[in-house]
């Protein structure tokens, strides 16, 4: 058994068979890329799960269901479908439920997989593919660290038939360097640093930050609010910026990385550090707003990484914005 901040990694069970026939195994969707058909009832999803069951007895057969501590049930799967002693590699494949998307719930997965079977089992190298049709997935293994090693055309087989097949893989020693990539956050107080910082960060980002009034609107309050950088190599990679809003309740005011560092896990990074000090400031609630989901692509980004952070949508403001930008306020409790 595996646990995460958010998931549990565990055998499957027999009494698994409604969850996983409901929320993944019967979604063609879910398995358009997939080796298998999608399961027209429960009787073949209990068949499967009884033959998983029986091979928990040999030591090499590694396959979890991945659970959502938030329901406490499966959402999806993730398992070794190769391994090979001779070169002390395992090819890694996983499976999710279409509600359970954009979450950040694969990468979180598979990143602990990864760090089973190079720190546990002692693997030398871990790999993954997927169809360049489907290329979140591919997403899923950069953000784990992989490197893309090549597409073998016409590699393999899935439900779309002959594919192309886009391979990936880490090192151990590349693992163990990524791991230590995570470098440092900070709390700032100096408003000076804050402003700097904010205006290096903001800057970047132009197509969150493009209104030239909005940015130094943002840069000028920094000062006076609690801030938080992440550094990589002594270079600001990243911050978060919290302001009151009530006696009870912090505002995440602005969060900004930049590019080269997406997807390194440095927003949540920051969200730690920032969700830390607050619940020790006695604050109960934190909130956010960002624009819908749906209106942009790159909002809409922005939307998945608060829900993976678990944020829940609150409320939408139609015209606090404007009509073209529908003000979406997301809330998360600090468990007092």
């Amino acid at each position: 058994m595996i646990e995460t901040e958010r998931l549990l990694l565990r055998p499957f069970q027999v009494e698994d068979t409604v969850p996983m026939l409901r929320n993944w195994a019967s979604d063609p969707e879910v398995t358009k890329f997939l080796t298998w058909q999608p399961h027209e009832s429960a009787e073949v999803t209990a068949r499967v799960l009884e033959t998983w069951v029986k091979k928990y007895d040999d030591p090499s057969f590694y396959l979890w269901a991945v659970e959502w501590k938030e329901i406490r049930q499966p959402v999806g799967s993730i398992s070794a479908v190769r391994t090979d002693d001779k070169t002390d590699s395992a090819t890694i494949g996983y499976c999710i439920g279409r509600g359970w998307w954009g979450k950040g719930i694969v990468a979180e997965a598979l990143q602990a997989v990864m760090s089973f079977f190079f720190e546990e089992v002692g693997a030398n190298c871990v790999n993954a593919c997927h169809d360049p049709q489907n290329p979140n997935s591919g997403k899923v293994m950069r953000k784990c660290g992989m490197t893309y090693e090549g597409t073998w055309r016409a590699g393999g087989v899935n439900n779309q038939g002959v594919c192309d097949e886009s391979w990936y893989s880490i090192l151990k020693k590349e693992y163990e360097s990524f791991r230590g990539q995570k470098g440092v956050v900070r709390q700032v107080t100096n408003p000076e640093e804050k402003t700097g910082i904010s205006r290096l960060i903001l800057e970047a980002l132009p197509e969150w930050f493009g209104i030239p009034e909005a940015r130094e609107e943002y840069i000028q309050d920094s000062a006076d609010q609690l801030f938080f950088a992440a550094f990589r190599d002594d270079s600001p990679a990243g911050f978060l910026c919290l302001k009151e809003t009530g006696r009870e309740t912090v505002e995440l005011a602005v969060m900004g990385v930049r590019k080269e560092y997406h997807r390194l896990g440095i927003g949540k990074e920051l969200f730690a550090a920032a969700k830390n000090c607050a619940f020790r400031k006695g604050y109960s609630f934190i909130q956010v707003k960002t624009v819908q989901m749906g209106r942009y692509e790159e909002y809409d980004q922005t939307n998945m990484f608060y829900q993976s952070l678990g944020f829940k949508e609150f409320e939408v403001f139609p015209s606090l914005w404007g009509e073209e930008n529908p003000c979406q306020i997301y809330v998360m409790g600090l468990g007092r």
